[in-house]
């Protein structure tokens, strides 16, 4: 899975700071942490740094960010957009993150936004990097709700359906999609039961074409790939017509957070 992952988000990678729903999400994740300056963050499968950076800020110069992720092609983008900003404090490793080996108490906070779902065992990552924690410090898991990029994704994958049904949508996001399944993977690793919360954000489309982004810079991208040229052009054209006819003017998500503050909540702001 790893090299499908790498191959999907590589080719993705030319649309992936497009669209707006990574930032909004990956900025209320931090958000939740109340993160001060001066603290440790590391942000598994950070893309092109949605969440670290709105991190970096938080934590100011005094502090550090380590980003990683297993796309070079994203990990790329994050590094030179913290290099744009100046700041040295926000580092960026392209790794897998199951291989992450960190110190015990070396860090404050673990982060990670729409990315544990890939991971295999995902209880066993989380139980690792809660040996990285310093005393009090907290896990945030962001993760796709039960409506997500609708009703366009739906199209897509109808489209994709007529021209080869054999292509069936991957759906690794559904392994953690409700607040019970969340509750399961945390518990699985040993860890306190998450606070959950859930938050729902509409992206305005100004016209239909303005939803194709969204094909081209998500995990989407994979199926589209696997189309030949003509099919592509047949998908593409009936999902913009269904949404035409629909007459969308938003696509829809629900997004699910999870903190875990094991102990007695972040530790001191230094």
């Amino acid at each position: 899975m790893p090299s499908e992952i790498v191959t999907t988000y590589t080719a993705a990678a030319d649309h992936f700071d497009r669209l707006p729903f990574w930032h909004h999400f990956g900025r209320r994740t931090i958000e939740r942490l109340q993160l001060g300056p001066g603290q440790r963050v590391v942000d598994l499968c950070c893309g092109t740094g949605a969440s670290a950076l709105p991190a970096a800020a938080a934590v100011g110069p005094t502090g550090h960010v380590m980003g990683v992720d297993i796309t070079p092609a994203l990990v790329e983008q994050a590094a030179a957009k913290a290099r744009a900003a100046g700041w040295g404090h926000a580092t960026f490793r392209c790794a897998a993150v199951e291989s992450l080996d960190l110190p015990p108490a070396s860090v404050d906070a673990v982060v990670s936004v729409f990315g544990l779902f890939f991971v295999d065992d995902m209880a066993a990552l989380l139980r690792r990097a809660a040996t990285w924690l310093a005393p009090g410090g907290a896990i945030a898991i962001t993760t796709w709700g039960a409506e997500v990029l609708a009703p366009g994704e739906a199209l897509f994958w109808d489209a994709v359906g007529a021209e080869r049904p054999a292509i069936v949508p991957t759906s690794h996001a559904s392994r953690l999609d409700t607040p019970d399944k969340l509750a399961a993977v945390f518990a699985a690793a040993g860890l306190p039961a998450p606070e959950v919360g859930h938050d729902r954000w509409a992206m305005p489309l100004a016209s239909p074409d303005d939803f194709w982004p969204v094909i081209m810079g998500t995990s989407n991208r994979g199926a589209y790939e696997a189309l030949a040229p003509d099919e592509q052009t047949r998908v593409r054209a009936r999902v913009l017509d269904g949404l035409r006819v629909r007459s969308i003017t938003e696509t829809t998500m629900d997004v699910l957070y999870a903190v875990a503050r094991p102990g007695w909540g972040l530790a001191p702001k230094r």
